[in-house]
C-alpha cells in the first residue's frame, strides 16, 4: 500500500513539471500508451480471450469518463496546489458509495450517508465559496473527483464479467484510440529530459492498481486507507521543496474532516457483520 500511495504521488508530481511543456491529451495519451505495451503480454499469456471484454460497450462508457476525471483533475494540478488537489480527491470513496447506492441498488447505512455529508462539509471547508474567489481549476477537481467516482461504479459492476488483466488491458486499448487525435494535433516531440517523469506518470498507474489490489488481499480497508493520508503530507512536502508550493491552513483543516470522515466509516462498516 506504501509504494502504491508513492504511485499516486509520482503521478500528479510527474503531471506538474512536464505540463508547461507537454499538453494533457499528449500526456494522457503516453500514460495509456506506456500502460498498453506493459499489460498486453500479461493479458495475452491467457489467450486472445483475455483480451476481449464481456461487456465492451460499459467498457467504452467507463473509459470516457476516465479520460474526462484524468483531464480534469490534470488540468487543476497545473495552477491548484497539490495539497489542496489532493484533499479533495479523498472526496472520491464517498462519492462512489453514494453512486454505487442510487446506480447499482447497494445498501448504504446511515453512517455513511453522514459521512458523504462531513466529507462535503471539508471540501466546503478547502474552497471555501463565497468568502474567496474559487478558481475554475478548483471546481475541475471537484469535477474530476465525481467523474473518478463514477468510473469506480462501473469498475465494481466490470469486475463481475472482466478478470483485472482484461479490464487493465482495455483500458488502455481505449483510451489509445480516444486520445490518438487529440494527442497528435497538439504533439510535442518530447526531450530526454522528459523521459523520467514520462515513465513515471505512465509505469505508476499499473504500479497502483497493482499494489492496491495485492494489499486489499492480505489486510482491511479500514487498515490500509489511513496509509493513502501519508500522500498529502509527502505531495506538499516536495511541491514545496521543488517550486516552493504553500497553501492554506484551510485545507488542512478541510483534508482532515475529509479523511476522519471517511475512515470513520469505514472503520465502523468493517466492525460490524
Amino acid at each position: 500500500m506504501l509504494v502504491a500511495v508513492a504511485g499516486l504521488a509520482v503521478i500528479a508530481i510527474s503531471v506538474r513539471a512536464l505540463k508547461p511543456e507537454i499538453s494533457i491529451p499528449q500526456l494522457l495519451f503516453i500514460r495509456a500508451f506506456i500502460g498498453l505495451v506493459v499489460i498486453t503480454p500479461f493479458a495475452l499469456s491467457k489467450g486472445w480471450k483475455g483480451l476481449i471484454s464481456c461487456n465492451p460497450g460499459l467498457q467504452i462508457t467507463r473509459n470516457i469518463t476516465h479520460v474526462a476525471a484524468q483531464y480534469c483533475v490534470f488540468f487543476a494540478i497545473i495552477t491548484v496546489p497539490l495539497a489542496e488537489v489532493t484533499s479533495i480527491e479523498y472526496t472520491i470513496p464517498m462519492m462512489t458509495a453514494a453512486m454505487a447506492a442510487l446506480m447499482l441498488g447497494e445498501k448504504v447505512k446511515s453512517h455513511r450517508w453522514y459521512g458523504m455529508a462531513a466529507s462535503f462539509c471539508g471540501v466546503l471547508l478547502i474552497i471555501r465559496p463565497g468568502f474567496s474567489e474559487v478558481q475554475e481549476a478548483v471546481w475541475m477537481v471537484v469535477l474530476g473527483a465525481v467523474f473518478f467516482s463514477l468510473n469506480n461504479v462501473m469498475v465494481k459492476k466490470l469486475s463481475l464479467l472482466d478478470s483485472a488483466s482484461t479490464m487493465v488491458f482495455n483500458m488502455n486499448a481505449i483510451q489509445v484510440l480516444l486520445l490518438a487525435i487529440p494527442a497528435y494535433i497538439v504533439w510535442t516531440t518530447p526531450e530526454w529530459s522528459h523521459l523520467p517523469w514520462l515513465l513515471g506518470l505512465g509505469l505508476s498507474g499499473l504500479v497502483t492498481h497493482y499494489c492496491v489490489s495485492r494489499a486489499l488481499a492480505y489486510a482491511d480497508t479500514s487498515v490500509l486507507f489511513p496509509l493513502d493520508f501519508l500522500r498529502l503530507p509527502v505531495i506538499a512536502l516536495i511541491a514545496w521543496g521543488y517550486w516552493g508550493e504553500t497553501f492554506s491552513i484551510w485545507v488542512i483543516a478541510g483534508a482532515i474532516v475529509i479523511f476522519s470522515s471517511t475512515y470513520l466509516s469505514i472503520s465502523r462498516e468493517t466492525r460490524e457483520p
